[in-house]
C-alpha cells in the first residue's frame, strides 16, 4: 500500500530527470501528497514524448456514473485484468515522481510511520496509471500508484510496497505493449532503498513542511 508520499521537486528539475518537454503546470512542493489532493506526473504522448502535468490521486474510471470509486492504489498481481484499470493499463500509464514514500508499521496502535528512500536521495519513479472521467462537459484526470508485494526489506514494515520504476525502463512503461509493460511489476532491489521512522505528525494530511521527513524514535 501507498497512502502518502513525498514530492518536493520543482519542475525544472522534473523535466529534466524524465526527458520530459513541453510547457508544464505550477505546484507547490508538498511532503504530504495524500489520496484527492493534485500531484506532477508523467505521461507519453502519441510518439512517446513525454509531458510533466498535474493529475488528482485517486483514480476515477472512465466509465464511471459517479466519484464513488476511486482508487488511489492498483494492485500488480491484478491491474492488467481488473476492469477498473484495465484500459488504463493498457494506454495509459505515467510515471509518479516521489522523493520518498510513508508506510506505516504493522502491530500495535498508534501505529508507528517511516520513510523510504533512495539512498543518494534522488526522486523515484513509482508506477501508476491514469484515466480520463468526464462529467456535464468537464474532464477530470487522475491517477493510481501500483503497489507490489514487498521485498524483504520492506516487509518488515509492510507487506507491500510501490512498483519503482529504474531510469533504463522508463520509455517501455510508458510506451511498451502491456504485456511487457507488465513484467517491470516487481519488488526493487534489496539495497534499493533506505528507511527511517518519522514523526506520527504525518499522519495529519493537513500538515504539510519538511520537518515531517526528519528521523524520529521509532
Amino acid at each position: 500500500m501507498c497512502g502518502r508520499y513525498v514530492s518536493v521537486q520543482p519542475k525544472e528539475n522534473l523535466q529534466a530527470l524524465f526527458g520530459a518537454r513541453g510547457s508544464a503546470p505550477e505546484w507547490l512542493p508538498s511532503w504530504n501528497i495524500a489520496p484527492t489532493q493534485p500531484a506532477p506526473i508523467i505521461t507519453a504522448e502519441a510518439g512517446g514524448m513525454r509531458r510533466l502535468t498535474l493529475m488528482r490521486w485517486g483514480l476515477v474510471p472512465s466509465w464511471a456514473n459517479d466519484m464513488s470509486l476511486q482508487p488511489f492504489n492498483a494492485r500488480a498481481e491484478t491491474v492488467v485484468e481488473n476492469g477498473t484499470f484495465r484500459a488504463a493499463f493498457r494506454s495509459r500509464r505515467c510515471l509518479v515522481p516521489a522523493d520518498a514514500y510513508y508506510e506505516w508499521a504493522r502491530g500495535k496502535t498508534p501505529r508507528q510511520p517511516w520513510a523510504f528512500a533512495r539512498p543518494d536521495g534522488a526522486p523515484m519513479a513509482l508506477a501508476g496509471v491514469w484515466d480520463m472521467w468526464g462529467w456535464d462537459g468537464d474532464v477530470l484526470r487522475s491517477f493510481a500508484i501500483i503497489t507490489t508485494p514487498a521485498n524483504n526489506f520492506g516487509r518488515t514494515i509492510h507487506e507491500r510496497m510501490p512498483v519503482i520504476i529504474a531510469p533504463r525502463d522508463y520509455t517501455t512503461w510508458l510506451t511498451a505493449p502491456a504485456k511487457t509493460a507488465a513484467t517491470l511489476m516487481t519488488a526493487p532491489p534489496e539495497d534499493a532503498l533506505v528507511r527511517w521512522a518519522v514523526s506520527r505528525r504525518v499522519n495529519n494530511a493537513v500538515l504539510n513542511d519538511a520537518a515531517l521527513l526528519e528521523r524520529h524514535p521509532a
